[in-house]
């Protein structure tokens, strides 16, 4: 080999060596954490495999746990400074995790967009409301989500009903005992309606939260001040957590109690009504997926109707490495509405998604359209979770016999007793 060209051959290998170590060097693993959700970790993997064909420099890890457990393993992470990338976070917990400085702020560019009044554009109203704090966005939905009454028809039928009728939905709260009533079967092989029983606080929120506004039953007052234990509050679960187990129709001892499939009991078809976001239906079994309706939420004023609103949302860890790369994933997952909702029930708040042929073809998706106009998130504080704790405590309380105005004046004094510390 001559001079010439064994220095061109070394100047080539160098060149190699070089960009081969540039390429190590740039390669980037975002590892997201996750509640555990089949038909989201089947769908997420999917998309992310999408992602790193478009960008072979970047794959995801994705990891999960039971709702229950996730929340805690995670802060135990993020303790321990090993927080991952991505995460997967309940709205009600976005005041405590930006307080804390665990949230980075959205990165606006990596959504194609120039502020956060660019990025609120893409979405429906209220759906990043519940995850800015102190104006600025930490999150976004990858739910957005409101409450509906589903049905099991032909449990309705047996009791001389046809659930497609809506003259027959339960408008209030009292019809739906009532018709709970006929649907219950003596020998205790089926409920016709029950409350999610013994799961965690924010699984007893999301059903009591539309009672609560429906009644007018505020949490705390302007100052700050517990009262759960107001006339109003009494009355709203006295009517209807209360009343359910006072006619022996519902409870904890009759409840399933399973966290990754809360809805167990309507799920394989030991229950006749349910309540429930768009995303249940995936793990209903394949006889209860032909079964079922859906109808609005029950509400104590039908011409003025009050329902939830919930973002189990994602978002971008303050201390990950690789923030851009990270909410770049977001968008390009997110943004498919109506792959998500087709593979596992989700509605990710982005605009047009009930106008999508997907949510035509959805069962109820025009009903919880409407429902997502009247709805409202839970009540906004750092130590959300010692308050609802506090709630979930009182409500299982009455269930064993405790009066309900007792067991609300305790928990509004363990409320007051968080919030001063």
């Amino acid at each position: 080999m001559n001079f010439i060209r064994k220095s061109a051959y070394i100047a080539a290998l160098s060149a190699a060596t070089v960009l081969s170590a540039s390429s190590m060097a740039a390669a980037v693993e975002l590892t997201f954490w996750h509640h555990t959700y089949p038909p989201a970790r089947e769908f997420i993997e999917k998309k992310a495999a999408e992602f790193t064909a478009q960008h072979p420099d970047i794959t995801i890890k994705l990891h999960d746990d039971p709702h229950g457990d996730y929340e805690v393993k995670l802060l135990a992470a993020i303790a321990a400074g090993n927080a991952p990338d991505i995460v997967n976070v309940l709205d009600y917990l976005f005041p405590q995790y930006a307080g804390r400085g665990i949230l980075a702020e959205v990165d606006n560019a990596a959504f194609g967009v120039k502020d956060a009044a660019e990025l609120e554009s893409l979405y429906q109203p209220q759906a990043l409301s519940g995850l800015t704090i102190n104006g600025k966005v930490y999150g976004v939905p990858e739910e957005f989500n409101t409450l509906a009454l589903f049905i099991n028809k032909a449990h309705f039928k047996e009791i001389g009903l046809d659930a497609e009728d809506q003259a027959n939905w339960p408008k209030s709260w009292n019809d739906l005992l009532d018709v709970s009533a006929k649907l219950t079967k003596e020998d205790g092989s089926r409920l016709g309606f029950n409350w999610v029983w013994n799961l965690d606080p924010y699984w007893y929120a999301q059903q009591y939260w539309p009672i609560l506004q429906q009644y007018g039953c505020d949490v705390v007052d302007a100052n700050g001040k517990a009262t759960i234990n107001s006339d109003a509050c009494v009355r709203a679960f006295t009517e209807t957590w209360q009343a359910l187990i006072d006619k022996k129709i519902g409870g904890p001892t009759m409840a399933t109690v399973n966290p990754v499939n809360a809805l167990q009991d309507f799920s394989e078809g030991r229950q006749s009504m349910a309540i429930a976001g768009i995303w249940a239906p995936p793990l209903f079994s394949d006889e209860v997926k032909e079964q079922y309706v859906v109808a609005p939420l029950p509400q104590l004023d039908a011409a003025n109707p009050k329902t939830l609103l919930n973002s189990y949302a994602l978002a971008v860890t303050e201390g990950s490495k690789h923030k851009k790369e990270a909410f770049e994933f977001l968008n390009f997952l997110t943004s498919d509405s109506a792959g998500y909702l087709a593979a596992t029930g989700y509605v990710t708040g982005r605009k047009g998604w009930a106008e999508s042929e997907t949510a035509k073809n959805t069962r109820g998706a025009a009903i919880f359209a409407e429902g997502q106009k009247h709805g409202s998130f839970v009540w906004r504080s750092e130590t959300w979770t010692q308050e609802g704790n506090a709630i979930k405590a009182a409500i299982e309380q009455f269930a064993q016999g405790v009066p309900v105005k007792d067991a609300l004046d305790q928990a509004a004094q363990d409320i007051d007793s968080v919030r001063q510390k």
